[in-house]
């Protein structure tokens, strides 16, 4: 199968402390290495109050994890965070064609350049 770029945006229940927090961000690292992937950048939010209501929480930590992976790991890590219980809610986006990861060369200046022109 072809490896594609994938950003993953997920909620953590916010009674869940910095060790179980760290502890899931490892084991879906985890996932996406084993299956021959890629894990370019992990960016963990702080408390977060939440917009509306979700699993009954007004607030939740956030955390973006862009990577490049297969479709099968998609299907894994969906499956892990249907069942876990510390993830209230995610998203999985394929990236752009065009999209490059941070260590391929793109700064954050081009990037946001990139942004501002779209």
């Amino acid at each position: 199968m072809d490896k594609r770029f994938y950003e993953t945006f997920f909620l953590i229940h916010p009674e869940k402390n910095e060790e179980e927090r760290q502890d899931l961000i490892e084991r879906l690292k985890k996932i996406v290495e084993d299956h021959g992937g890629t894990v370019f950048t992990v960016d963990p939010w702080p408390l977060r109050t939440l917009a509306y209501r979700v699993q009954k929480q007004t607030k939740g930590y956030y955390c973006l994890m862009e990577y490049e992976a297969t479709g099968d790991t998609i299907q894994e890590l969906t499956r892990i965070m249907r069942i876990d219980d510390r993830v209230m809610k995610f998203m999985t986006l394929k990236k752009e064609k065009g999209w490059t990861p941070p260590e391929a060369g793109a700064s954050s200046e081009g990037a946001a350049s990139e942004a501002a022109g779209a």
